[in-house]
């Protein structure tokens, strides 16, 4: 019986000093360590968000809504003017509206409406510069694309956000570009 007890108290030592011995974390060396840290690369989203928008920060946070562009996207891009650079990103068409302005066509094809298609009326996608609507008629050559420094754009009014009116504009049926200008404090004119 003796034996037992002592056995049993030797068994409930080891499983204390086993337990105790994990408790505490492994030492290491600290030479070792550093040689073999893995270097991360410098990060540039901080030096990048500081040129951009709060507005367009924040919603391009939000995953499923839209496309987002920077600058840098824009130049590995390298378009000749605006309106094809619009077309690429909504896979869209450029079509002339008269006066010497063009618009783009959404890949929607023709506008809809409640009860169907408006075959007369192409499927214009709205514009808005710097966070604000602009008229339908808006020459897009007049926007340099060396000017841009973000794009969002939005295909549909599910994806529009609320802000901009996703919901609420009859022309966002056929989706809306945002434009930020590199100097994205001027309003538009």
């Amino acid at each position: 019986m003796m034996r037992r007890v002592l056995f049993l108290a030797a068994l409930l030592c080891a499983a204390r000093d086993a337990v105790g011995a994990q408790a505490q974390p492994p030492r290491t060396d600290t030479t070792t360590r550093r040689d073999t840290a893995q270097k991360l690369p410098s990060a540039t989203i901080k030096e990048a968000a500081e040129n951009l928008p709060e507005p367009f920060l924040r919603r391009s946070r939000i995953r499923g809504t839209g496309k987002f562009l920077t600058a840098k996207d824009i130049e590995v891009i390298n378009p000749p003017h605006t309106p094809q650079l619009l077309a690429r990103v909504s896979g869209g068409d450029i079509r002339d509206i008269g006066s010497g302005n063009v618009a783009i066509v959404g890949n929607r094809g023709t506008r809809m409406s409640m009860v169907g298609s408006v075959a007369s009326q192409l499927c214009i996608i709205g514009l808005a510069l710097n966070d604000v609507r602009l008229p339908p008629g808006f020459d897009l050559k007049a926007i340099k694309p060396d000017d841009i420094a973000a794009i969002e754009f939005y295909n549909g009014p599910s994806s529009i956000p609320l802000e901009l009116g996703g919901t609420l504009q009859s022309d966002a049926n056929c989706g809306l570009f945002v434009i930020w200008l590199k100097d994205f404090r001027r309003k538009a004119k």
